[in-house]
């Protein structure tokens, strides 16, 4: 079997593979975008802990309320179950992340792999000839690699299926609890002399959210720029089977 390669016999600018270039910019930022989307949710716990204190202390001060408080009593219900479902997500993330890591940095070892793979393979081309027995068991090993890259970067596509449906579960979290803190600070207007301890409430409940918004918004963005180059990557794997 002859090998493929670009150039002509002879020709001492001839390349044997360069399979990677038209991906170059895109999987050398693959596991920062990976990486990142995690790095994104670092201070969730913090986060879910100072939304789980807020809850405690709008139920206290609703139930001091009395009458006035009984519609808050509500929204501080809903606001709790937002929390759990938050909290329950925290330990399902650290587990995706390990296994992410160890993943995506399996992945970049291929496509270094392969690289290298593929300056070897040029230099036996330029000084022995597309017939060398060694660039045809050169490339046995670069279809080796390249359908173990297609591998891992299938199960890396697996992982981060995980957590977008994770980051649709914060965002909806976000939302809603946006919505609670809108509704306390309109019940705050008729709270009567516990309007101020309302007021301050949501409008703290609304800080949480503006910061779980930015967490959300950037792990989006990573994992659609990671998404773009993993499907790249399945697909190139695919094609040497």
């Amino acid at each position: 079997m002859i090998e493929t390669f670009e150039g002509s016999s002879g020709d001492g600018d001839a390349v044997w593979r360069n399979s990677l270039h038209d991906q170059a910019g895109r999987t050398s930022d693959l596991y920062a975008n990976c990486v990142g989307a995690y790095h994104a949710f670092d201070s969730l716990p913090r986060l879910v802990e100072g939304l789980r204190l807020l809850s405690i202390n709008a139920g206290l001060v609703s139930a001091r309320a009395g009458d006035y408080g009984r519609s808050v009593r509500v929204l501080t219900h809903f606001a709790t179950e937002s929390v759990v479902r938050l909290h329950e997500a925290v330990p399902k993330m650290l587990a995706l992340k390990r296994d992410t890591y160890e993943t995506a940095a399996g992945v970049m070892r291929a496509i270094n792999d392969i690289g290298k793979l593929e300056a070897a393979g040029t230099l036996i081309l330029r000084n022995s000839g597309p017939e060398a027995a060694a660039l045809i068991r050169m490339g046995a090993a670069w279809r080796s690699r390249v359908q173990h890259l297609g591998r891992a970067a299938g199960h890396l596509a697996a992982t981060n299926d995980q957590l977008v449906a994770m980051v649709k579960v914060a965002r909806e979290v976000m939302l809603q609890t946006e919505l609670i803190a809108a509704n306390i600070a309109i019940e705050a207007t008729s709270a009567g002399p516990w309007e101020a301890e309302l007021t301050a409430i949501a409008d703290t409940i609304r800080e949480k959210v503006d910061e779980l918004r930015t967490m959300v918004d950037e792990a989006g963005r990573r994992l659609r720029n990671a998404t773009e180059t993993i499907v790249g990557l399945v697909a190139f794997g695919h094609r040497t089977q």
